[in-house]
């Protein structure tokens, strides 16, 4: 499937109608491109991705305001398996495989969705084309895999459903560097075969080097966005994202520090 155009506008979450997750929070992922989204632990990453896919009524939250687009059709409101169905899927956080299960039969998993029955010998084929080493471990039980095997089998079980748009929530998190880099290049490669991604990860130098555009988000709002290269040459996210040694508590972030970025102001 092609990569689809996803629009989110204005959207804001609540848990149990106390707890604001998501202000108004815009941002896009263009057709076919990247779009990474970065900040620290409890800033709305995560619940951004379930408000997308469907998922927030699983953890008690719910969308109280603003849109989901996927190529302008509307996905907010729907139940999980018709976002699947409509052309997004969400890897989620932790490697959440079926470890009972084989590796062959999670990756049928990922076709049970509505719709989704065609065209399962070709997806099956280009995920093990992207991960040989599931075809080599097929028969065996998902729970016995390394962590970096889980995660290949979370991906490629995502994309057997040939999806538009796929959402990854830290995929690397937990990973050797080896390993870590080894995700990387498949997201690239997924990329490359035309699939849009939106990207949570908290190493925020392979983000900035796969997205095109990538956004800040603090406390549940959009603090800026730009190009990856923009944020990327930033003293201010090098410091904050990137390693850099900062020997004080540097604040909310502060845009007259970063003249090339725009910051969000609905």
């Amino acid at each position: 499937m092609a990569g689809g155009a996803l629009a989110i506008d204005r959207l804001s979450v609540s848990y149990g109608k106390a707890v604001r997750a998501l202000r108004e929070v815009s941002l896009n992922v263009p057709a076919g491109s990247v779009t990474a989204v970065l900040g620290a632990n409890g800033a709305g990453k995560t619940t951004l991705l379930r408000a997308v896919s469907g998922t927030l009524g699983f953890h008690r939250g719910a969308v109280e305001g603003g849109t989901v687009r996927l190529d302008g059709r509307r996905l907010d409101g729907l139940r999980p398996d018709a976002v699947v169905a409509a052309g997004v899927v969400q890897v989620p956080e932790g490697r959440r495989v079926f470890g009972r299960l084989t590796v062959e039969e999670n990756l049928r998993a990922g076709t049970l969705g509505k719709g989704r029955r065609s065209g399962v010998a070709e997806a099956r084929a280009q995920v093990l084309e992207l991960f040989p080493v599931l075809n080599e471990r097929a028969g065996q039980r998902a729970g016995l895999l390394s962590g970096g095997e889980q995660q290949m089998l979370a991906i490629g079980r995502a994309l057997m459903a040939r999806p538009a748009v796929l959402l990854l929530d830290e995929p690397t998190l937990g990973l050797a560097p080896m390993m870590a880099e080894r995700i990387g290049e498949t997201i690239a490669e997924i990329n490359r075969r035309g699939i849009s991604v939106l990207l949570i990860e908290q190493n925020a130098a392979l983000a900035l080097e796969l997205a095109a555009t990538a956004y800040v988000l603090e406390v549940g709002e959009v603090a800026l966005h730009g190009t990856a290269a923009e944020l990327a040459a930033s003293d201010e996210i090098r410091r904050r994202y990137l390693g850099v040694a900062e020997t004080d508590d540097p604040g909310p972030l502060r845009p007259d520090t970063l003249p090339t970025l725009e910051r969000w102001a609905p």
